[in-house]
């Protein structure tokens, strides 16, 4: 009752309403409706009440909740069934869990906190506490198995271009799961697949957006190379409305790719918003490294570079880690 409560609150904030219009609408007492107001102020809803004419929600707290998510949310399909939790080991186990007992595709996993997140190549993922977007997306793409990749480009484009609207700073990609501003990192995207030879089963898509952590948020070890949305805009930022944004542009975009099948109009704008191309990189990987040229994407999107031997080669996204010739970017 207190979530249906706090709907009509948020559907209504623009004025007052009375604890009798509520009751009737609800079917419960004013009394009901009082001790309900009260907790929801307790949990850090900014509630006017004014006698005479009722209650006006003024603020939500910062701390995410469901009811209020959803609200937000403009989305049919990504984003409309949504777990939250306090703190998690990972939202991305979560995730998987959820998609394995068959949770619907578009079930996204948020949490205020990960005890054990985690990145590409298994390093391990920075989650502080109310300070990030660290959440997990649940897809079911038609598609075969090789073409899994694509998702990770697919959702490296939705988020520029959530965090370009929602901040109105350039913003990059560093192939293949980046996103940049102002030569750091601010976003990192891990996607993981479940799949027989010729069936994807599901993905799941961990993406981890440093919304309003400090610099002394973040390790020595990465602190030349990170940053937040709050450091580039010099004050913090709604996560609820970032959130929303980036589902936004998910659905838009991944649902318009599954029915065109047009990659390259994806990796048009992966190269329009690369900070990886057309400059020398290092290609690091497991038991390997080498200089090149970042010359373009591939059609399947990977990233051809040309060695200093004049060598063209084809560098996949697994466990590759590609850096700038003079540091991250």
């Amino acid at each position: 009752m207190r979530d249906r409560i706090l709907k009509v609150l948020i559907e209504n904030n623009d004025k007052f309403l009375s604890g009798q219009a509520i009751s009737s609408s609800l079917g419960i007492t004013r009394s009901a409706v009082w001790k309900h107001i009260k907790s929801l102020q307790q949990d850090g809803f900014e509630i006017e009440s004014r006698s005479g004419l009722g209650y006006r929600l003024i603020a939500l707290p910062e701390e995410l909740d469901q009811v209020t998510l959803v609200e937000t949310m403009n989305t049919r399909i990504i984003g409309k069934n949504i777990e939250i939790h306090q703190v998690i080991d990972s939202t991305n186990n979560r995730a998987r869990e959820l998609a394995l007992e068959g949770a619907d595709e578009g079930t996204l996993v948020i949490a205020e906190a990960q005890a054990k997140g985690r990145g590409r190549m298994g390093r391990s993922w920075i989650s502080p506490r109310g300070k990030g977007i660290w959440m997990s997306l649940i897809l079911r793409p038609d598609l075969p198995p090789d073409q899994a990749p694509r998702i990770t480009a697919i959702i490296a484009v939705a988020v520029r271009n959530a965090l370009n609207k929602a901040t109105g700073l350039e913003t990059g990609i560093k192939w293949p799961n980046d996103i940049i501003i102002d030569g750091k990192k601010v976003c990192g995207i891990l996607t993981e697949m479940h799949a027989d030879i010729d069936r994807i089963y599901y993905v799941v898509v961990g993406i981890g957006i440093n919304a309003n952590m400090t610099q002394k948020d973040f390790p020595t070890e990465i602190s030349s190379t990170a940053a937040s949305l709050r450091i580039a805009l010099n004050s913090s930022v709604d996560r609820r409305q970032i959130i929303a944004l980036v589902m936004d542009e998910v659905e838009d975009i991944y649902f318009k790719y599954l029915i065109n099948r047009d990659f390259q109009q994806i990796l048009d704008q992966c190269r329009q918003h690369s900070v990886t191309l057309n400059r020398p990189v290092k290609v690091i990987g497991r038991d390997k490294a080498f200089e090149g040229y970042a010359l373009d994407f591939d059609e399947d999107g990977s990233l051809l570079v040309k060695k200093k031997d004049g060598e063209i080669t084809k560098v996949m996204s697994g466990d590759v880690s590609v850096r700038g010739d003079q540091g991250y970017v």
